[in-house]
Parts: C-alpha cells; structure tokens; sequence
C-alpha cells in the first residue's frame, strides 16, 4: 500500500485539534513535511510529530523543497491567499480553510487562480458534510413539508470576536453556513443584505444578521458569537405544508404539518464523533485523502467556493450602502477585479 505523503503549512490549534485526529486515524498517510513561522511552533512539531520529518520556516520553502502528495493548509486568514496561490503554483493537491482573503480587493485575483487550477483543491467546507444536511436535503426534495418559503440558519459561538478586522462577522463565516443553506436548497442567493450587528472596533461584529434573497425562498443566516454557552448550530425550513428543524451539532432532525401539527422526531443522524475541531470535518477531510488516493471522491467544486467568496464581498458592499446588494456572477464578478 502507498502511503500519502501529506505536508502541514500551519500548526497552530485547529491542525492539531482537526487535522490531526483524521490524519492519524487514516492508515493509508504519513506527515513528511510541516511549516510554521515560530521557531516554539517548530519546536512544537518536532515534539509532536517526530525528527523524521522536514520541518521549514515559511510555507514558501516548503512548497518549493519537498516532496508531498498533498498540502494542508492552516493559516490565520491574512495570509491565506499567499499560501493558496503558492500551492496552486506547485501543482500539488490542497486542503484549505476559507476565505481565500481577508482583504475584499484581492478576491479577483485569487478567483482567477482557483479557477485555473489543474490538480484537486478542497475547501474545507465541513458542514455541507454531515448527515443530517443531506437528509434536510432529501426531505425537502421529498415535499414532506410542501413548497419552501423561507429557511433560516443560526450559529451561537462562545469565543471572542477578535476586534479591529477590516472584515465582519459574515465575511469570516458566510462561505461555511451560507454553503448549507445553499446545498439544501440546490441554489445561490441572487441578493444579500447584512443588518449590522454589535460593532467591535473597525468592521468586525460580536453578532450580524444576513438576510438571503434566493427567488421564491427568503434565507437568514443569524450568527452571534458571543455566547456565553457551547457553540450549536441548526437549520430551520418553513414550508406551505409544515416545517423542519435540524440540529447540526446532535443530529436531530424534527418535523411537523397541517396533519401533525406536534414537533416530532424524524430521526436522529449526527456526524462522526468524536468531533474533529467541528462537526463534518472527519468527512470533509477524509473525502479530500480519498480524492488523493483515487478512491471514492465527491469534492467541493472550486464554483462553489468561489460563489460563497464573491456573496462575502457583496455582504461587505451592503454593509457599507445599507441596502440590498446584488451578488454578480463569476464572469461579471472577474470583469471589475
């Protein structure tokens, strides 16, 4: 059996708390190669990971020196464009984490970058992952609650807002739960609007509300976090006929109709467990190792990202006129970059 040589560019909290359990639990992969800027991180890695491995200064030299199948990519997001255009250079497969950029104006170049890329690119879109979406997903193509009319997502974190970004709250977060909304509803909102939440300083919120125009369905995507309990996460669908609540984070799905009006249990489906860093990762990256090994692969299209990245820019576009913002194509989206 041929291992995988996986790569790491980062090493902070999330590589360790999610990659790592995937990656360790994968028999069929070895780390040969990890970079971190600090030289306590580097040391971290070695203590962690073994002297067997190339361990480099920047992610720049580790593009260049090594030898990998595939690159993970864990960075703060002001360099995540840095780092993704230099593994796209090398041809090698990636797994990153969203947004391409912390910085709306460069989003046009690295669209042009994604879309051009030949080997596999994997966004870490974990949520679209879980088993309890797909079932949503099932359920709404079944009817069993008529004719949608309006779907709302609501996440609650309970860590600090990091005050002082050039970006809000919905940039960060609208290219993982958007992509929910999105994947249950088989379609991309045609207009966004932001009703701004609690400032911080500069751009970024401690809670904003994202109201989503996809047609004959409205979408929100509610995100405050600032909470003073456990992070959760859940879905919620009105339809003519009834309405679906899921949880994200236990898995349980509950419905009711004109016939039931009762909230009752439709099943219960949560994502592998223990939780890798957040629900769906374990999936989502192991359909990316399965991609590097030729196996059953489902993938996240570079389209769908790059959708999700130009609805972030439009939401900066609607904070800044207060109104509603059309969300161009990628063609008209590429022709003002």
């Amino acid at each position: 059996m041929k291992m995988i040589r996986i790569g790491l560019i980062g090493y902070g909290n999330w590589a360790r708390q999610a990659y790592l359990p995937v990656l360790r639990e994968d028999k069929e992969n070895e780390i040969v190669a990890a970079a971190a800027l600090t030289q306590l991180t580097r040391s971290r890695i070695k203590n962690d990971l073994g002297s067997g491995i190339d361990i480099f200064p920047n992610f720049q030299t580790l593009v260049a020196r090594t030898k990998c199948d595939a690159i993970l990519i864990s960075l703060p997001d002001m360099v995540h464009g840095e780092a993704i255009e230099a593994v796209i250079d090398s041809g090698i497969p990636f797994f990153y984490e969203p947004p391409l950029s912390d910085l709306p104006h460069r989003m046009g170049r690295l669209i042009n970058n994604l879309l051009k890329t030949r080997q596999l690119a994997h966004a870490d879109l974990e949520l679209r992952y879980i088993p309890v979406v797909t079932r949503i997903k099932e359920l709404l193509e079944k009817g069993v609650i008529g004719e949608v009319q309006s779907t709302l997502i609501k996440m609650n974190g309970n860590w600090d807002p990091e005050s002082g970004r050039d970006t809000s709250l919905p940039y960060s977060l609208i290219p993982w739960y958007v992509d929910v909304l999105n994947t249950i509803l088989g379609n991309n909102p045609r207009r966004v609007f932001v009703q701004n939440g609690r400032l911080l300083n500069n751009r970024m919120q401690a809670s904003a509300v994202t109201q989503l125009d996809y047609g004959k369905v409205w979408g929100t995507f509610d995100a405050n976090i600032s909470r003073f309990h456990s992070p959760e996460t859940w879905v919620e669908v009105s339809g003519c006929d009834g309405n679906l609540h899921g949880d994200l984070f236990t898995g349980e799905i509950r419905l009711r109709n004109r016939d039931k009006p009762a909230w009752k249990i439709d099943q219960v489906m949560p994502a592998q467990q223990p939780f890798a860093g957040w629900p769906g990762l374990r999936e989502c990256l192991g359909d990316f190792l399965n991609g590097v090994k030729g196996q059953v692969y489902t993938g996240v299209s570079a389209k769908d990202m790059i959708r999700l990245q130009i609805l972030s820019c439009s939401a900066e576009e609607s904070i800044d006129n207060e109104a509603w913002v059309t969300v161009p194509s990628i063609n008209n989206f590429l022709d003002k970059s």
